[in-house]
């Protein structure tokens, strides 16, 4: 069972941080081959992450099959410890209360996810 959650915890951790990644390649490449600017786009990096770790949470539950909601809201959690330490050790910038209240958002929407997951692809359907 601990390895089915370590498994499942980082296949959602994974698909997010693919997902975020590929999402800012493209948006550099937006910034730099369009006229699209920074200030104009300054929601869509948040947006973005919550829809990444909703996606990653839906994977996460959909590997663990039961526990959707820890599953998802661990996988936000280990989401948001990487980039807490990325952007204090990396950044060197302490969190604010809006980054705390991001990362809130965050384990919300892959606690969702983990949910939507389990009862997704559980295989046990009532007809």
């Amino acid at each position: 069972m601990t390895r089915n959650w370590f498994s499942a915890v980082t296949y959602g951790v994974a698909a997010s941080f693919i997902i975020v990644l590929a999402s800012a390649v493209l948006l550099a490449s937006l910034l730099r081959f369009t006229s699209f600017a920074e200030t104009s786009g300054s929601v869509l990096p948040i947006v973005i992450s919550v829809i990444a770790l909703f996606i990653g949470g839906t994977i996460a539950g959909s590997k663990m099959k039961e526990r959707g909601l820890m599953i998802g809201a661990v996988t936000g959690l280990f989401y948001c410890l990487f980039s807490l330490c990325f952007q204090y050790l990396g950044l060197e910038r302490a969190p604010g209360l809006m980054q705390f209240i991001y990362f809130l958002a965050n384990v919300a929407a892959s606690a969702i996810g983990g949910t939507v997951g389990v009862n997704l692809f559980s295989g046990k359907h009532r007809y």
